[in-house]
């Protein structure tokens, strides 16, 4: 059993009301608890979870509402793809990238270069706290800029 992607409008208020307590809206307590309870079985990271519920919590009042929640479904297949991209060029297990991680795997991200200045310019975008490694949350907003390009 699996909630698709594109639910239709039955889909989203049955799976609504499987993932609610009974009050209207879904804490991220709640939506955590529902896919690892009800959806064991399709592996969605934690941090997919969260990155989809802030994502899909439009009106920011940090609850996710039955008219955010078809997005929420859309998100978590998205950043759940993008945490496995990121845990492959993770090979290190630090939950971060670093430039060797990255220049290794570039070709995981659909680019072959050789050209280092390009690379490391391109690192050097990605990791927009400059720390020196590049973090899910800065992943995921290269990633969705590259989607939209």
């Amino acid at each position: 059993m699996s909630f698709p992607a594109k639910p239709s409008k039955e889909e989203v208020k049955k799976l609504f009301k499987q993932f609610d307590n009974g009050n209207g809206h879904l804490s991220l307590a709640e939506i955590d608890r529902a896919i690892t309870h009800f959806y064991p079985q399709l592996g969605i990271k934690k941090n997919a979870i969260m990155r989809a519920y802030k994502a899909a919590d439009a009106s920011g009042n940090g609850f996710v509402e039955l008219k955010e929640f078809a997005k929420i479904l859309e998100l978590l297949h998205y950043y759940n793809h993008i945490s496995l991209l990121f845990e492959e060029l993770d090979t290190n297990d630090d939950h971060r990238i670093s430039y060797t991680e990255f220049k290794r795997g570039f070709e995981l991200l659909g680019e072959e270069t050789d050209d280092e200045s390009y690379l490391k310019n391109e690192f050097s975008q990605i990791d927009t706290n400059h720390g020196g490694f590049i973090l899910f949350d800065e992943f995921c907003m290269y990633m969705a800029n590259r989607k939209l390009e």
